[in-house]
């Protein structure tokens, strides 16, 4: 029988350490145990033990007997290797839990959120590579309409926003409020829900957003004309940063409070799923600031590397190819 993940939960005013996994029962705390912990950041693995309340262990066998029947009538396949009867297997499922076990400091990467001189301008906090696993998970739940992935990505997630006192200088100790980048009106036809707020929305169901961490959802996107339309999939550097410019627009209401009242001196975190040039951060970031938030940085998903960053260079005959005197004696000949 599978091995699930302990019942007990931390208390709603519990900090970021109760998400940290307990210390095993068989290993005795150390000076050198400790100082490999503090040199290897916050602890982000998870307890997969048996559960020690028979009731707990009945919810579970229950919990596992209820997705056996649903993928015997509706069956199901994992999402990276293709095994049966698994949204995502064991196997995949410890994969994604490696490549997410480490959050890391992305912007680097993102040509939008460096300036000429080469300082950072929106610091963006990253849970892993967009590569393997968590690729594939990443595009089933997002493209695939595969939402049963949404607690998976949502624990790991909850690794991300652990780490965000540590990564980004100046959150300790504060109160946060996560504002997601909201879907385009044609992804949410295509879709039917928005992939970003819904994560947020596992991570509340499952009680794993810290003391402090608020989610606000108060940002839109701006309706276009339908021939001003282009996705960002497919663009160059420039283009996605052209194609996002003044896209967003604060809401009127969120949850029947003014978003003007509640980004007022607020300490914000700008939440996607995956950055590329980080123009769509960018965007949102510029957009909050005007409406008087603190923007401290952004937390994605996964980094995945910018177009066109590893093309090689075009030869010269191919450039002179394409100049424009070759174009209009082709043209006129």
């Amino acid at each position: 029988m599978e091995r699930y993940r302990s019942a007990s939960r931390p208390p709603d005013d519990a900090g970021p350490a109760a998400l940290r996994p307990p210390a095993s029962r068989h290993a005795a705390p150390t000076a050198g145990n400790s100082a490999a912990a503090r040199a290897n950041g916050p602890s982000t693995g998870m307890h997969r033990g048996r559960p020690r309340r028979w009731w707990a262990r009945s919810v579970f066998w229950w919990d596992g007997a209820w997705r056996d029947f649903l993928y015997l009538v509706m069956p199901a396949e994992c999402v990276s290797c293709g095994s049966d009867d698994s949204a995502l297997c064991a196997d995949c499922s410890a994969g994604l839990r490696r490549l997410t076990r480490r959050p890391f400091r992305a912007e680097g990467t993102a040509d939008a959120l460096m300036s000429v001189f080469g300082h950072t301008t929106l610091p963006v906090v990253a849970v892993g590579d967009y590569r393997d696993v968590l690729a594939s998970a990443i595009l089933a739940f997002k493209n695939h309409g595969r939402t049963e992935l949404g607690p998976l990505l949502g624990r790991a997630m909850a690794r991300g926003i652990v780490s965000l006192p540590a990564l980004v200088p100046g959150l300790e100790g504060r109160e946060l409020l996560l504002v997601p980048v909201p879907s385009t009106g044609s992804g949410w036809r295509s879709r039917g829900y928005d992939p970003v707020a819904l994560l947020l929305r596992c991570l509340s169901a499952e009680r794993r957003l810290p003391h402090g961490v608020a989610v606000a959802p108060v940002l839109a996107v701006r309706p276009r004309l339908p021939w001003r339309r282009r996705h960002q999939k497919g663009l160059g550097r420039s283009a996605r940063r052209a194609n996002v410019r003044n896209s967003m627009r604060i809401r009127r209401r969120c949850r029947g409070i003014r978003p003007a009242r509640l980004l007022a001196g607020a300490a914000v975190v700008v939440v996607d799923d995956v950055l590329t040039t980080g123009s769509t951060a960018r965007e949102a970031a510029r957009t909050l600031e005007a409406a008087g938030a603190v923007v401290c940085g952004a937390l994605v998903l996964a980094a995945a590397r910018a177009p066109d960053q590893s093309a090689p260079a075009a030869p010269p005959e191919r450039l002179a190819k394409n100049s424009f005197g070759q174009k209009m004696n082709k043209r006129f000949r």
